[in-house]
């Protein structure tokens, strides 16, 4: 075992308990790892919005209005629902209750039938009042209801104009920078024409040089040409041999 492997294993601190030695060991620190960078706004492509793209977005903000409308609905359904097993559940007390004051009130009747009359009135009221607050609760429902309704409406209206003007507020921009585009295609266009015509021309000024010269060369060499037919010509006539060499010199074409 190395050194360091020894230091980070050896026990710091040493302490007797009830059941023998503790002793207290203390590890090396943690490595550090590399971690790879995470992408930020700065360093990711960016990427051109296009018509599908926007598509795509409303179709997605349109699936995801109707979702919420479809899921207020269904809270709507739900309390409707809950009220209702709320008033089956009142009825069917009331009519538990009626059915056991009715068995009470037999009982007193037989009992004592003086209180009948006054015993069927207090249950008559009894009655009235539980029918008053079943209607006031289904009054009050009803209300609640209509109003949910209402202002889910509203605001699906207003949501479809928000839309609309979104989608028109969009279609506005697209127009602008096609537009603009197009002055830019323009632009380019005859920039490019400019260009190609500089280019045709000095090439052909470039030819032009090159042809005068070539010319030019082909001047020099046929006077030098002559420049040496003539010395030869005079080194000839001044030399002894000069018939001689007339003689035996083949003829040379210009």
């Amino acid at each position: 075992m190395s050194l360091s492997a020894e230091n980070a294993f050896s026990p710091k601190k040493c302490e007797t308990t009830k059941n023998g030695l503790a002793f207290e060991v203390i590890l090396d620190n943690p490595k550090s790892s590399l971690t790879p960078a995470k992408l930020t706004p700065h360093n990711t492509p960016n990427r051109q919005i296009t018509n599908e793209d926007i598509k795509t977005k409303l179709q997605k903000a349109e699936e995801r209005r109707q979702s919420l409308e479809m899921m207020k609905l269904s809270q709507i359904t739900e309390k409707m629902q809950k009220i209702e097993e709320a008033a089956k559940i009142r009825e069917e007390q009331n009519v538990n209750f009626i059915k056991q004051a009715e068995q009470k009130l037999l009982s007193k009747m037989e009992s004592n039938k003086e209180n009948r009359t006054q015993l069927m009135n207090q249950l008559m009221e009894k009655l009235k009042k539980t029918d008053n607050k079943i209607a006031q609760i289904r009054e009050l429902t009803t209300k609640e209801t209509q109003r949910l309704e209402d202002r889910i409406k509203n605001k699906l209206e207003t949501a479809e104009e928000n839309r609309l003007e979104k989608i028109n507020a969009l279609t506005e921009r697209l127009k602008e920078h096609e537009k603009h585009v197009e002055e830019v295609r323009k632009a380019t266009n005859s920039t490019k024409e400019e260009l190609e015509e500089k280019i045709i021309q000095k090439l052909q000024n470039a030819l032009q040089y090159r042809e005068e010269q070539l010319e030019k060369i082909k001047e020099k060499m046929r006077e030098h040409e002559k420049h040496c037919d003539e010395v030869r010509d005079k080194a000839r006539n001044q030399s002894p041999n000069a018939s001689f060499d007339k003689a035996a010199a083949p003829t040379t074409t210009a």
